[in-house]
């Protein structure tokens, strides 16, 4: 038994999640190509998230099987040109184009696929992060993608095999540190790929997350929704309300049987004021909860941020003993060092000095140097 519970630990495939990825108003801006079969817009977005974790400063390209076997997609479908009234919603009057070079020979391809064209939707829409100021709630609005290249592998027999770079911009690179939840990739893509079937689990995520806040706070470990919620989240359009109850739950049935590491318990609950039982109460099981923990990952990832945050302040010539407080300078939105801080701390400046910190950090937490000496590859940390 401790063999296979070591086996497990081992083979995680734990991976963080921007939450702002989970809110409903930035549901809208993520489903403008939902004909490709699915979430490829938030799914482009989690790939890619995990992907830069594996080198901040370095460049990882991946190819279209790359990500259909990351992300649970079939690559004859992301390959499907889009029709011109498609290409006129997403792209409007411009007509983009991938321009190389091979053989001294110019060649120009069409943006025009589902996952291309995802790609570049992205690159022209924000994602909103609510905070608090005053008392108010603001919304900020951050880019997603800073770039992305294309480039053809040559090398390949039919020469037309083409390689990804996604550049997540430096805001949402930063909430990979501040502002994340954790999901697990085997489970989110054996699910069938139906935009309301994924979405709902970036809610699980969510929910773990809050419940394990709730259990250091002393409070019942539980997350309630009502049935209408949860039917505008499925897109169930049904009047009777017993009719649109049965429905739910056999959409929370369908899912819930396609999960392993994320299966919720479900009851129905009757609310203060509520006539029926018309409330879902969700819970997790204890291994459920332990499973989604990073370890000595969160502790290398959370030690390296503040390293992070006291060798900029060092830079800004204050001293050791006065970093507390500047604190608050650093928190999203409002923070007076927030945005020029994120700035620094993803781009290739003192990039040694940022590659000192992790090494110094990772070998204090896990007794030993890095595999790589000069790649800060956060992603494939294993708990002791």
């Amino acid at each position: 038994m401790a063999k296979m519970m070591a086996e497990s630990e081992q083979y995680k495939e734990l991976s963080r999640v921007p939450r702002t990825l989970s809110e409903p108003y930035n549901g809208d801006n993520l489903d403008l190509l939902i004909e490709s079969g699915g979430t490829i817009m938030h799914d482009i977005i989690i790939f890619a998230a995990n992907t830069q974790m594996k080198d901040l400063f370095g460049e990882t390209w991946f190819s279209m099987e790359d990500f259909c076997t990351v992300m649970g997609y079939e690559r004859t479908k992301l390959q499907r040109k889009l029709t011109e009234e498609q290409k006129a919603k997403t792209f409007g009057a411009i007509k983009p184009v991938y321009k190389t070079e091979y053989a001294g020979e110019q060649i120009e391809h069409p943006i025009e696929t589902f996952f291309e064209s995802a790609l570049f939707s992205l690159g022209k829409n924000t994602l909103s992060v609510a905070y608090n100021v005053n008392g108010a709630t603001r919304y900020k609005f951050i880019p997603i993608l800073e770039s992305f290249d294309i480039k053809d592998n040559f090398g390949t027999k039919k020469k037309t095999k083409r390689m990804y770079k996604v550049n997540l911009s430096k805001e949402l690179k930063n909430l990979m540190f501040t502002g994340y939840n954790l999901i697990d990739l085997k489970d989110y893509r054996n699910l069938p790929n139906k935009r309301s079937y994924r979405k709902f689990y970036l809610n699980l995520s969510k929910m773990i997350f809050l419940i394990k806040h709730k259990i250091q706070a002393g409070q019942e470990p539980e997350f309630t929704m009502t049935v209408d919620e949860l039917a505008r989240h499925f897109d169930i359009n049904i009047a009777n309300n017993h009719d649109r109850k049965k429905k739910v739950v056999t959409t929370l049935n369908a899912i819930n049987k396609n999960l392993t590491q994320t299966r919720f318990e479900y009851e129905f609950v009757k609310r203060e004021n509520e006539k029926w039982a018309y409330s879902i109460k969700f819970r997790f099981s204890e291994e459920t909860l332990k499973y989604f923990d990073e370890k000595a990952k969160a502790i290398i990832t959370s030690k390296y941020y503040e390293g992070l945050k006291d060798a900029f302040l060092k830079k800004k010539g204050v001293q050791v003993y006065e970093t507390y407080k500047y604190k608050d300078c650093f928190v999203f939105g409002s923070g007076n060092f927030n945005e020029e801080f994120t700035e620094w701390a993803y781009s290739d400046a003192d990039k040694e000095l940022k590659t000192e910190i992790y090494r110094n950090i990772y070998i204090n937490v896990m007794k030993m140097p890095p595999k790589e000496n000069y790649t800060i590859n956060m992603a494939d940390i294993r708990p002791r």
